[in-house]
């Protein structure tokens, strides 16, 4: 998995070095992949943690939720997206259905029963971090490999 480091986070996702101190160390909503052990040294993030961090930037601007008592929201959406590639998330949805549970909708998804959901639409946040982690975009990247008939093989 490519880091990147604390400085690049910030470009990325737009929040200040203070904000970002708050919200990854000092109230640990959204923790860093490999956190700075020494002063001086910058903490390290990958593609998903940017991601979430750049989702809570969307609720709290956007839907005004305070982030802090949603600290558990985050590590369930941070499991969510463990061992998920980053292309498989192209059209997919957060859905956050309360403060601790949230699901991954695909594109084809559609969410059932009567409660009330909040979605926030991936492929804006994928694009801007396929450019920052260096990740392209596998839709963009089809039309670069021809199709090939694959005939079975008989022994």
């Amino acid at each position: 998995m490519r880091l990147i480091k604390s400085r690049d986070v910030l470009e990325l996702t737009g929040l200040s070095a203070d904000q970002l101190r708050e919200w990854t160390v000092r109230r640990a909503i959204i923790q860093p992949d490999v956190p700075a052990t020494r002063q001086g040294q910058q903490a390290l993030f990958g593609w998903q943690t940017v991601l979430l961090l750049r989702l809570a930037i969307v609720l709290r601007t956007r839907f005004h939720v305070e982030l802090q008592i949603h600290r558990d929201l985050f590590t369930t959406a941070r499991e969510l997206l463990t061992g998920r590639s980053f292309p498989s998330l192209w059209g997919g949805t957060l859905a956050i259905h309360d403060l601790r549970r949230c699901s991954l909708l695909g594109a084809r998804d559609v969410i059932s029963g009567d409660d009330d959901v909040i979605l926030l639409r991936l492929d804006a946040h994928l694009a801007i971090l396929s450019q920052g982690f260096g990740v392209a975009e596998f839709v963009s990247q089809l039309p670069l490999f021809p199709a090939v008939a694959v005939e079975g093989h008989r022994a």
